[in-house]
């Protein structure tokens, strides 16, 4: 199909949206109303983007919890999938075609207030840019990629964490890639919103993303350890170790735990990467640069990256709490599944956990 230059850029915008790929952010006359064929072009590529990104880790033939008992299957067998439907609304359409529209204004250096974030005009603009009125699993998941993918466009940080925010309440998917704790013009609480991820309706995607959520929560975590100044540091860090917390309580609510993986995933990453060496390195990695003056501040923040490390700690409590399910009992079936995962993965890391996190607090090991 030949596109015109408009067309093109429009589908550099969707591509960097559903795929990460690189757009340029240049202003322009955008595509008002797309023609019949570039919206159906488009609707194939977001579709075909979404299935992908599940088809990555769902092709693999795992073991899951339905209605408390084990199955096993990958994605696209009945027994796995039942009552899941990767259903897509008119948010998807309008967020492609707004974010084509206004992706040049909304991250212009000029519209950073400072202490305030992006100003109001910018609010505005993203609110145009993301609906986020009855949404649907299809929509959560293309939400939950732009949140990954707009973190490589080259915008200002407070322009990106609005974006963020706001894809965050359209989509409880969202959430969990931007690691957003405030939940501000939405009706939902924190622990309302994530409770949808695992209705039978939804929980595949969370299953099918195990290896993609580890790898946005390790660069989250990591990202957050360097920002700039040392207050918005602490702050970020409190952020992200709330959102681990009410979700691993409402996996455990659900009788979910074994959807822990992508946390334990994630923690190994990291102790692979910014938290890797002594625990009085990992102290001084995430003070460098801070700027923090005062011992309180310095305090608050090792403290707010032990927050995201106790998350480990609740993980280990909830296996020694499983494992003396027995044979039988109404979560023994989850249990099996918590039992695995802790010695596959969680096991190796008790000990540097509990190292790191008594440097952080003035624990006493």
């Amino acid at each position: 199909m030949r596109v015109s230059v408009d067309e093109g850029h429009a589908l550099e915008v969707l591509d960097m949206l559903c795929r990460g790929r690189a757009v340029r952010i240049v202003p322009g006359q955008p595509v008002a109303e797309p023609r019949t064929e570039l919206v159906e072009l488009a609707g194939r590529r977001i579709a075909a983007s979404c299935m992908r990104a599940l088809a990555l880790s769902g092709r693999r033939e795992r073991v899951v919890l339905r209605a408390g008992r084990r199955v096993r299957g990958r994605i696209w067998d009945a027994a796995r999938s039942a009552g899941f439907r990767l259903r897509f609304t008119a948010a998807s359409f309008e967020l492609w075609v707004q974010t084509t529209q206004r992706l040049a204004e909304v991250t212009r250096e000029s519209e950073v207030v400072a202490g305030e974030g992006g100003s109001k005009r910018v609010r505005r603009q993203i609110r145009r840019i993301i609906k986020i009125a009855e949404t649907d699993t299809g929509d959560w998941l293309l939400y939950a990629l732009a949140v990954r993918h707009l973190g490589r466009v080259d915008m200002p940080p407070e322009i990106r964490e609005e974006l963020g925010r706001r894809l965050s309440l359209g989509s409880p998917l969202a959430t969990l890639f931007a690691l957003e704790d405030r939940v501000v013009e939405s009706e939902l609480t924190l622990a309302e919103q994530l409770d949808r991820l695992i209705d039978p309706s939804a929980v595949v995607l969370v299953e099918c993303l195990d290896d993609l959520l580890a790898a946005q929560w390790a660069e989250q975590v990591t990202a957050a350890m360097r920002v700039t100044p040392g207050e918005r540091r602490i702050d970020r860090l409190e952020a992200i170790g709330r959102v681990f917390e009410v979700w691993v309580d409402r996996l455990d609510a659900h009788g979910r735990l074994d959807l822990c993986r992508s946390l334990a995933l994630a923690f190994a990453r990291l102790f692979a990467g910014a938290w890797a060496g002594e625990p009085e390195e990992v102290a001084q990695r995430v003070l460098a640069g801070a700027s923090l003056i005062q011992r309180a501040q310095r305090d608050a923040l090792l403290r707010a990256l032990a927050r995201v490390l106790r998350v480990g700690e609740r993980m280990a409590a909830a296996r020694e709490q499983l494992a003396r399910e027995g044979f039988g009992d109404p979560r023994y079936e989850e249990a099996q599944l918590v039992l695995e995962l802790h010695e596959e993965l969680l096991r190796p890391q008790l000990r540097p956990l509990a190292a790191l996190v008594n440097r952080l607090t003035g624990r006493i090991g």
